[in-house]
C-alpha cells in the first residue's frame, strides 16, 4: 500500500483505505507527467472527497495550482467538501463559498455556474431537487440545449459568467467536479464549452456510477473530455475490503388491488381484441402473419442475411424470434434464438410487427383496402397506448404503467417488509423507504382517475399506511422531504424537544399542526437546510426507527450510517440514480461492526396483462450491471443476484408468496449474508462472462450425462459440489480397444470365417487333429462374441449418453487455445453446480478469454441456427433386451455402430469462420466428445444436412449467459 503524502495536513487522520490509496497514486503519476484530467470512479461510502482533497493538497504543495474549486450537485455535498477541506487542509485558510474563488479552495454547486432555462421554474429553491435534468419527455437538459442550439453564455445562471471570468482570470487552478455523473445526464455539452475556456485547468471528476452502465453518448462525452477513466473501484471490491458492509439485495413482489385488477383486466382485453383482429387472415391482401412469413422466410429474406438484418434491425428481428417461440413463425434462416426471445411477444413486439406491415405493405399498396386498414390502424392504436408518428408507431403514455408503479398494493408491501426486519433488528433497525414524490404533483390522467388515488406512489400515503397499522406505527415512522416533515403527532412532538435541546430558539418557532389520518406535520419558519441535520441525528439516536423520504433530498449527498435497510419505491432506473440509493446503507456504522444492510425493492406484476411486467423490466433496468451475492455465494450482476432463477426478459414464473418467503428467509439470515461475501479473501475486481444451464422444468432438464455426474458430485460432496473436473470422453483413439488393434467389420468377418473354416476342417480331419483343430475353431468362434461385447461395454460407458457440459467446455477451451483465441485452455475450464441444480461454467482466464469462450459455449449448446460447419457427434443406437439386445451390444464392439447416426453439432461462429479453425475444433472435439471430420454447410451435401437439424436442439438444454465479479 502506498504510504501517505508526506506533504498532507497533520492531525487527527485516518489512514488512507486501499482504494484511496491506489486512487492517489494514479493521481501522482498522471501529475508527473502533466495529465491534467482525470476521471475516477468510487462508489458510495469510499471516501470520494478525501481522494480529491489530498491531490488537491499534493497539486497545491507543489506549486501545480494556486487554488482549488469543487462543484457538486446539491448543498449537501458542497458542504462535505468545505467540512473536509477544513479538517484536513493543514493549517490553510478555511474553505470559501462564493463565486469570488477567493479562498485557496472554495465549495460550490453545479446550480451557481448554471441552470438551463427550462428548468429555472422546476429547480427547487433550496436547491434540495437535483434530478431536474430529465423532466423533457425523458430527454436530458444537454439534448434540450443541443436542440436549442443554446451557447455556454445563454445557459449561464446569473452570475455564472462571474464564476466562469473569476476561474479564466484566477490562476492555475484544479477543478473537482464530484458525483460528475450528472455532466453526462444534464450539463454535458456546457462542461465541454466551459472547458474549451480553460485549456490549462486541472480537471478531477469523481463519480460512483460503474463505466460499465454508461450509455454510449456519456461514454463518449467521457472519453473526450477525459481520454479515459484513470481509475475504478466497485462496491464488491470495497465490501471485500470492509470499507462497505455487507449487503443483499431482495424484491417483494406484489399484485394490483383488486379494484386495479379489474382496471387491467378490462385494459387487457382491449389489447387482446386488437391482436386478434390484426391476426384475422382477411385483413388486408397480405395478413400480417403472411407478411411476417415473406419478411423473414421468403425472397426478401433471402436477399439479406439473417445477420445484416439483425444489426439493422434488432428490435424487429427480435420481435420475429419472440413470434417463432409462440409458433407462429418458422425459424428464419440464420438465426439462432437466445434468452431474451424465450417469451411470447409483448404489446412492443407486435407494434414493431404491425408497424413494418403498414410501412411497407400495407401503405405502399396500390389496394385501396389496404390503405384503409392502415388508417383504421392509427385509429386504434391510442387505445392501446401507441400511436402513429412519422416515424413509426411509438409507445405513449402508459396508464398501465402507472397504475403498476404506483399500485395501492406498495404501501402495504412496506408494511410487511418493515414488520419482517423489526421482528429480526429489534432496536438495531433503521428503515429507510424512498418515493419519488411527497404528495400529489399533478392531477391524474383520467383513464386513471378512477383507479388511482392522487396521492398514489407518494411519500405521505406509505406514511399513513406504517402509521395506520399496529406492527409498524410503534417504530415511529418519519417523514421528510424538501418541504416537509410529517409523523404521528407524539413523534413530532418528540422531535421538536429532541431539536431543543440544541437549539432552543429554533424549537421555539415550531408548532405540531392537528393530525389527519393520524399524521401531523410540524410548521415554523425553518428550511430543509436546519431540519434535514436534526431528522438525521433523530432517526439515527432511534427515537424514530423508519424515515420515509423523497429520493431527491435523501437519495445523494445524504450520509446516515446507522440504516441498516432500504426500501426502494421510486421508479428512477439511471445508474445515477440506482448507484446513489443503493449507497444509502452501505456505509459502516461505527456502533455496530457486524452490520448487514438489506436492499429491497417493491415490484407490482399483472400476470394476466399484456403490459403487466413493466415494473419488473423497471427492477431489471435498476440492476443491471450491478453486483451482488446470490444464494450460492457468487458474485454476479443483473437480477439473477436476487435469485439465481430470475431472468432479464421476463418475470419469475413462481407463486409470488413463494417469492416473498425466500427473500424474507434470506432477509432474516444477516449472518449468511455476511458469509457469502468472504470480506477479506483475495479478489481481482474484474467482470466475468460465464454460462448458466438451467435445470428449468421437466421440458428442459440437464442432460442425462450431467445429471448422472452432478449425482456423483454431491453423493461424494454431501451438500454440493465444489466443482466438475473436465475429463474428455476418451483418450488415444478408439476407447473400445481391448487388442493390438482395432475391432470393424472386416476384422470380425475375417475372424469368424477362419473359426469356421478351421471348425470345417476338424470335421473333415480325423484322429488328434480333430481335437486341436476343433479347440482352436471353438477358441475362435466363442471368443468373438466375448470380445466384442467387451468392447461394446466399454463403447457404451463412452457413447452411450450425449457429452457433458463440462467435456463441451473442455472441447471448446481446448481448441479456443489452440488457436490462440483464448489464453487458457481446458484446464481453466471451471463446472460447478449450485443449490437449484443448475450448472455454471466459466474459463478462469482474463476477460477476453472469458468472453470469447462464454460466447462460443452458449451456442454449441444452444439449437442450431446457420452455422457454416457442423460436426457429428458420435452416439450407439438403443438396445433391446435379451438376445435381440446382446447381439447389438455386440454390433456395438465393431467399432462403426456409434457413427452412423451421429448428433449433428453447429460449430460456435469464432470457431468456424475458416476451415483451419473448424478443423482445429473438430481435433479438440474427437477428444472430448467423439466425431468425425467438420461438414461444410455451403456447399449441397452439408446443406442438406443443415437443412435437417436446423432449429434442433441437439442437447435439449436452455442456457443463458451471465457476468459474475471476482
Amino acid at each position: 500500500m502506498t504510504t501517505e503524502p508526506t506533504t498532507a495536513a497533520a492531525g487527527d487522520r485516518l489512514p488512507l483505505r486501499r482504494h484511496q490509496s491506489e486512487a492517489l497514486t494514479v493521481l501522482r503519476e498522471g501529475a508527473v507527467a502533466d495529465e491534467r484530467r482525470s476521471w475516477v470512479v468510487l462508489p458510495p461510502g469510499a471516501g470520494k472527497t478525501r481522494v480529491g482533497v489530498e491531490h488537491a493538497i499534493h497539486l497545491l504543495d507543489r506549486k501545480l495550482v494556486e487554488r482549488v474549486v469543487a462543484l457538486g450537485p446539491n448543498t449537501a455535498i458542497q458542504g462535505q467538501w468545505a467540512k473536509e477541506w477544513n479538517r484536513l487542509g493543514g493549517g490553510r485558510p478555511p474553505a470559501g463559498g462564493t463565486r469570488d474563488l477567493s479562498q485557496t479552495f472554495t465549495a460550490l454547486t453545479y446550480q451557481s455556474l448554471a441552470v438551463f432555462e427550462a428548468d429555472r421554474d422546476t429547480v427547487d429553491r433550496d436547491e434540495d431537487a437535483r434530478n431536474a435534468g430529465q423532466d423533457h419527455g425523458g430527454r436530458s437538459n444537454d439534448a434540450v440545449a443541443s436542440e436549442s442550439d443554446i451557447s455556454l453564455l445563454d445557459s449561464l445562471a446569473p452570475g455564472g459568467r462571474t464564476l466562469v471570468d473569476n476561474l479564466i482570470d484566477g490562476g492555475p487552478t484544479l477543478l473537482i467536479l464530484d458525483e460528475c455523473h450528472h455532466l453526462l445526464e444534464v450539463w454535458g455539452r456546457l462542461l465541454s464549452d466551459l472547458l474549451d475556456l480553460l485549456p490549462d485547468v486541472w480537471v478531477l471528476g469523481l463519480t460512483a456510477t460503474p463505466p460499465a452502465t454508461m450509455s454510449t453518448r456519456q461514454r463518449e462525452l467521457v472519453t473526450g473530455i477525459f481520454s479515459a477513466i484513470r481509475y475504478s473501484a466497485s462496491i464488491p471490491a470495497l465490501v471485500k475490503e470492509g470499507d462497505l458492509v455487507p449487503f443483499a439485495d431482495l424484491v417483494w413482489v406484489t399484485e394490483p388491488t383488486r379494484e386495479e385488477q379489474e382496471w387491467l383486466s378490462a385494459q387487457a382485453e382491449r389489447h387482446t381484441e386488437f391482436i386478434t383482429g390484426i391476426l384475422d387472415p382477411g385483413q388486408g391482401t397480405i395478413g400480417l402473419l403472411e407478411w411476417v412469413d415473406r419478411r423473414f422466410l421468403g425472397d426478401r429474406a433471402e436477399a439479406v442475411s439473417w445477420q445484416t438484418m439483425s444489426r439493422q434491425r434488432p428490435e424487429l428481428c427480435d420481435a420475429a424470434l419472440r413470434l417463432h417461440h409462440a409458433d407462429l413463425l418458422r425459424l428464419p434462416p440464420g438465426a439462432r434464438p437466445g434468452e431474451q426471445h424465450r417469451r411470447d411477444p409483448d404489446p412492443d413486439d407486435w407494434a414493431r410487427l404491425i408497424e413494418d406491415w403498414m410501412r411497407h405493405h400495407l401503405l405502399v399498396s396500390d389496394d385501396s383496402s389496404d390503405q384503409d386498414l392502415a388508417e383504421a390502424i392509427r385509429r386504434r392504436l391510442p387505445a392501446i397506448g401507441y400511436r402513429w408518428t412519422r416515424n413509426g408507431i411509438v409507445a405513449g403514455r402508459s396508464p398501465t404503467d402507472r397504475v403498476l408503479s404506483h399500485s395501492a398494493a406498495k404501501p402495504r408491501a412496506c408494511v410487511d417488509i418493515v414488520s419482517a426486519e423489526a421482528a429480526t433488528l429489534g432496536d438495531h433497525l433503521r428503515m429507510l423507504v424512498l418515493c419519488d414524490f411527497e404528495s400529489a404533483t399533478a392531477t391524474l390522467a383520467a383513464d386513471v382517475r378512477d383507479v388511482l388515488d392522487e396521492r398514489s406512489g407518494s411519500a405521505l400515503l406509505t406514511l399513513e399506511t406504517l402509521v395506520a397499522d399496529a406492527q409498524t406505527a410503534r417504530l415511529n415512522p418519519l417523514l421528510v422531504s424538501g418541504r416537509t416533515v410529517a409523523g404521528p403527532p407524539d413523534v413530532l412532538h418528540a422531535l421538536v424537544d429532541f431539536i431543543a435541546v440544541d437549539d432552543v430558539e429554533l424549537a421555539a418557532r415550531l408548532s405540531v399542526t392537528d393530525p389527519v389520518a393520524g399524521v401531523s406535520r410540524i410548521d415554523g419558519r425553518w428550511t430543509s437546510r436546519d431540519w434535514v441535520p436534526y431528522v438525521t441525528s433523530f432517526f439515527t439516536s432511534g427515537a424514530a426507527q423508519v424515515l420515509i423520504g423523497t429520493r431527491a433530498l435523501l437519495g445523494e449527498g445524504w450520509d446516515a450510517p446507522a440504516v441498516t435497510g432500504l426500501i426502494d419505491l421510486t421508479s428512477a432506473t439511471t445508474p445515477t440514480a440506482v448507484t446513489q440509493t443503493r449507497g444509502r446503507a452501505l456505509r459502516e456504522d461505527p456502533k455496530w461492526a457486524d452490520k448487514v444492510a438489506l436492499n429491497w425493492t417493491v415490484v407490482c406484476i399483472s400476470p394476466d396483462h399484456p403490459r403487466g411486467a413493466q415494473d419488473w423490466n423497471r427492477l431489471v433496468r435498476k440492476h443491471d450491471g450491478f453486483f451482488g451475492t446470490d444464494s450460492s455465494g457468487e458474485i454476479v450482476d443483473g437480477v439473477a443476484h436476487i435469485d439465481s432463477a430470475f431472468s432479464p426478459f421476463h418475470p419469475p414464473e413462481d407463486d409470488i408468496d413463494a417469492i416473498n418467503a425466500r427473500m424474507t428467509r434470506r432477509s432474516q439470515s444477516r449472518v449468511e449474508v455476511a458469509e457469502r461475501w468472504n470480506v477479506g479473501a483475495d479478489y481481482r475486481d474484474e467482470e466475468l462472462r460465464s454460462v448458466r444451464i438451467i435445470a428449468t422444468d421437466d421440458d428442459h432438464p440437464l442432460p442425462e450425462a450431467d445429471r448422472t455426474e452432478i449425482a456423483s458430485e454431491s453423493a461424494r460432496t454431501e451438500v454440493d459440489a465444489e466443482g466438475i473436473t473436465p475429463m474428455p470422453r476418451h483418450h488415444n483413439g478408439d476407447p473400445g480397444k481391448i487388442l493390438p488393434f482395432a475391432l470393424r467389420a472386416p476384422i470380425v468377418i475375417v475372424w469368424a470365417a477362419v473359426g469356421l473354416l478351421i471348425a470345417v476342417a476338424a470335421v473333415l480331419s480325423s484322429g488328434v487333429a480333430t481335437w486341436i483343430l476343433g479347440l482352436i475353431a471353438a477358441g475362435l468362434l466363442v471368443s468373438l462374441p466375448a470380445v466384442l461385447t467387451v468392447a461394446g461395454r466399454r463403447r457404451q460407458r463412452v457413447y452411450g449418453a450425449t457429452p457433458t457440459v463440462a467435456q463441451i467446455a473442455g472441447a471448446i477451451a481446448e481448441a479456443l487455445q489452440t488457436l490462440g483465441l483464448s489464453s487458457a485452455g481446458a484446464d481453466a475450464v471451471r463446472v460447478t453446480i449450485d443449490v437449484r441444480g443448475d450448472l455454471r461454467c466459466h474459463l478462469d482466464a482474463d476477460s477476453a478469454s472469458a468472453e470469447v469462450f462464454a460466447l462460443a459455449l452458449d451456442e454449441a449448446v444452444s439449437p442450431i441456427g446457420d452455422p457454416r460447419y457442423l460436426l457429428p457427434c458420435w452416439r450407439l443406437p438403443s438396445r433391446g433386451d435379451g438376445l435381440r439386445g446382446l447381439l447389438t451390444q455386440m454390433r456395438w464392439g465393431t467399432g462403426a455402430a456409434q457413427t452412423a447416426d451421429p448428433i449433428w453439432v453447429g460449430v460456435p461462429t469464432v470457431l468456424g469462420t475458416k476451415k483451419e479453425r473448424a478443423v482445429a475444433f473438430a481435433v479438440a472435439w474427437d477428444t472430448w466428445a467423439g466425431g468425425g471430420e467438420p461438414i461444410y454447410t455451403r456447399n449441397p451435401d452439408g446443406a442438406g444436412i443443415l437443412a435437417a437439424v436446423r432449429g434442433g436442439d441437439p442437447w435439449g438444454m436452455t442456457s443463458v449467459l451471465r457476468m459474475r465479479w471476482r
